[in-house]
């Protein structure tokens, strides 16, 4: 129990009185404040609660968004390569359509140009030997001029 002795005199006790209900109130506001700090805890936690589910709730929502922008992108990246393989076929097709129209101008003016080496070749042929042949003409022609100039030589050098 208690060091205290029991207030024997009136006065006694109502010191002892003053003192418990000063005691008392001490408690009992403490206990207030206790109560108030408790309640201020519940806010604070229900109030980080909503937050934090807020949060997750707007992670997942932005988590989703993400996802939908890779996949858009993903397909759209893959919508633009189809695009430009079409497009590049459809000019390697214009090409090889162009070139197949072409084909029968081509075959005509080939065999024209074939004909026309074919007979730059036989000129060729025929003027070299023309060349040859007047090459010839002109060394003999110049040896029968050389004979003749040392004859002419000869005989004035012995007249």
């Amino acid at each position: 129990m208690s060091s205290e002795t029991t207030p024997s005199t009136e006065q006694e006790w109502e010191q002892k009185l003053a003192q418990l209900r000063a005691t008392n109130e001490e408690l009992q506001r403490r206990r207030a404040d206790a109560e108030k700090d408790r309640d201020l805890f519940r806010d604070l936690y229900g109030k980080a609660s909503a937050h934090a589910s807020a949060v997750s709730a707007e992670n997942n929502e932005l988590a989703e968004r993400a996802a939908l922008a890779e996949g858009q992108a993903r397909d759209g990246v893959a919508m633009l390569k189809a695009t430009y393989d079409e497009r590049r076929d459809a000019r390697m097709d214009d090409e090889i359509r162009r070139r197949a129209a072409l084909e029968p101008e081509l075959r005509v003016e080939n065999e024209q140009l074939r004909g026309r080496l074919a007979a730059l070749e036989e000129d060729y042929t025929r003027l070299e030997g023309l060349l040859e042949g007047m090459t010839r003409a002109q060394v003999e022609e110049t040896s029968a001029l050389e004979s003749t100039v040392k004859n002419t030589i000869l005989a004035s050098v012995h007249a």
